[in-house]
This record gives structure tokens, C-alpha cells and sequence, in this order.
């Protein structure tokens, strides 16, 4: 089973968002960090556990990302339009939404940013 991270980059790479310039797993690169111009997606696991118990074992998985987006200043598209077409892409590949944070301007660099969190729960074949 691919890392929770691997299978959330999977799945973006898998809806062709031309809108996003950059996927990180884990951490931005320090020398990227205060690029205003890109709008940059940063996916971190947040669950990895057993779940669905029966007959005294665990029956499957639950695994989770965090998804930060820090969209580019130079914006020209609709940010609500995009983000439910992620989520849509999210759900059609099996995830859930967990939760859908407000979006925020971040006051340093003036980058609206979104956090989502999409569960997905796999049964059998572990």
C-alpha cells in the first residue's frame, strides 16, 4: 500500500489541475517558501491506523492527509470552483472530506490559503 501522502499526490496528478504549479509531500523546500507566484499544494499524513475490528484483529486501514493550498498572488481563476473540483476528484478517488477549513489571507504574504482533510478508509488485501 502506497504512503497516505503518495496516494493524495496520485489523486491531484490524476485531475489535471493546471492551476497548481507545485505538490510537496511532507514539507516546502526552505528556498521556495516565500514564493508568492506559484500557488503550491502541501500534503502531510494526519491519520495511519488500524480500524474495523472483528474476530479479535483489525479488518482495515484508515489513512488521512492534510491538504494546504497557498494559492499564487497572481491568481486568475475562482478559487471556490477549484476547490470543489478537488474535493470532487478526492471523493471519486475514494476519499471523504473529514474537514473543510475556511479560507484564509495569510497577513506576511497577502496568499489566500485553504486546508482540507480527506479520510479514506481500505478494507481487505492488507
Amino acid at each position: 500500500m502506497q504512503l497516505p501522502a503518495v496516494q493524495a499526490k496520485n489523486t491531484f496528478q490524476d485531475g489535471n489541475f493546471n492551476f497548481i504549479d507545485n505538490i510537496y509531500q511532507g514539507s516546502i523546500p526552505e528556498e521556495v517558501q516565500n514564493n508568492t507566484d506559484t500557488t503550491d499544494v502541501l500534503i502531510q499524513e494526519y491519520i495511519n491506523e488500524p480500524f474495523y475490528y472483528a474476530n479479535k484483529t483489525f479488518k482495515g486501514w484508515r489513512v488521512g492527509v492534510e491538504v494546504q493550498i497557498f494559492y499564487s498572488l497572481k491568481t486568475g481563476f475562482n478559487l471556490q470552483d477549484a476547490e470543489v473540483n478537488i474535493a470532487k476528484q478526492f471523493i471519486n478517488d475514494g476519499w471523504r472530506i473529514d474537514q473543510s477549513k475556511n479560507r484564509v489571507k495569510d497577513p506576511g504574504t497577502k496568499q489566500w490559503t485553504k486546508v482540507f482533510y480527506f479520510v479514506k478508509d481500505i478494507k481487505g488485501g492488507l
